[in-house]
């Protein structure tokens, strides 16, 4: 800051700065936008992409907050005790995520069809259950920058979960084999790759790479392995655990967000299921799963 004195004369000009701060260099983040650190370009593409409240842009670099009294957590599934008892769910709270979802995932499957007594009359063709969702207090969501943070901090600190990350052979167990061609895999396995050198030390950068890799097995619960699914549980109830130390209560779905084809808009997997409360359970129709894939069509098409 440059100060006049106006008391003395000759007039004087001080100069009260930063401590072993260099003439011309600012000393780290944060600055506002307009900073010499910017162009006029990039300070215009930047507050572009903050104005739309559920751009990717947000969603990998600054944390959500779901309102208490604003927010219902959709999620679908054949089961309609989905949210209950459970450690985590999928959830969406876009309007327009939620009809994604609903094209993509939500097809008709045929079931036994029983009577009052339990005795089977045949089958039926049935649509999933969507599981509405309140919460009881405003929940955080740990955006990509923030999950990788945490992910992070627990790779160094926990030698089982270390053991777990570094793995490679561990963690590709956990993908079947068409998801090989998943970008989010073939950037972490290079990272894990790497890993192998004892001398090899990852950046940020490269443990965030496979912080999305764990993210997408998170929800793994061993297709018919107990083993392996046990194995995982144990390893997502540490991170979940260190989330909501660090005041989270849920985290961005980054496979859906940034590598799926469709881009939902804000897709998040919930694990504070003590926020969690149930509004109403609904069985969905094949009409609203038709008009979810109008509007799924038209989002694609208008790239909103």
């Amino acid at each position: 800051m440059w100060q006049y004195n106006y008391s003395a004369y000759p007039r004087e000009m001080y100069h009260h700065g930063i401590l072993g701060q260099e003439w011309g260099k600012r000393n780290g983040p944060p600055y506002p936008l307009g900073g010499g650190d910017y162009s006029k370009a990039e300070v215009k593409a930047i507050y572009k992409k903050r104005k739309q409240r559920n751009s990717i842009y947000n969603k990998r670099h600054f944390d959500e907050v779901l309102e208490a009294n604003k927010t219902v957590l959709s999620t679908l599934s054949y089961d309609k005790n989905r949210t209950q008892n459970a450690d985590m769910f999928y959830a969406a709270h876009d309007k327009f995520d939620k009809h994604q979802y609903n094209a993509l995932f939500n097809k008709p499957i045929t079931q036994p069809v029983y009577d009052a007594n339990g005795n089977e009359l045949g089958t039926g063709t049935y649509m999933k259950w969507r599981i509405n969702n309140t919460v009881k207090n405003n929940v955080k969501i740990a955006s990509e920058d923030s999950g990788a943070k945490i992910f992070s901090e627990l790779y160094k600190k926990d030698r089982d979960f270390y053991n777990f990350v570094t793995d490679s052979k561990r963690m590709e167990s956990y993908f079947v084999k068409d998801k090989y061609k998943f970008r989010g895999y073939r950037e972490s396995r290079e990272v894990l790759t790497k890993m192998k050198d004892k001398n090899f030390i990852p950046t940020s950068d490269d443990l965030q790479k496979v912080y999305r890799m764990f993210n997408y097995v998170i929800p793994y619960d061993g297709a018919g392995n107990a083993r392996n699914g046990k194995d995982m549980q144990a390893q997502r109830a540490k991170f979940f655990d260190a989330c909501k130390k660090a005041g989270y209560g849920a985290v961005l779905d980054t496979n859906d967000a940034i590598y799926g084809g469709f881009k939902a808009k804000s897709p998040v997997i919930v694990f504070d299921m003590e926020q969690v409360v149930l509004k109403n359970v609904e069985n969905t129709t094949l009409g609203q799963q038709r008009f979810s894939d109008l509007v799924f069509v038209g989002r694609k098409l208008l790239m909103f």
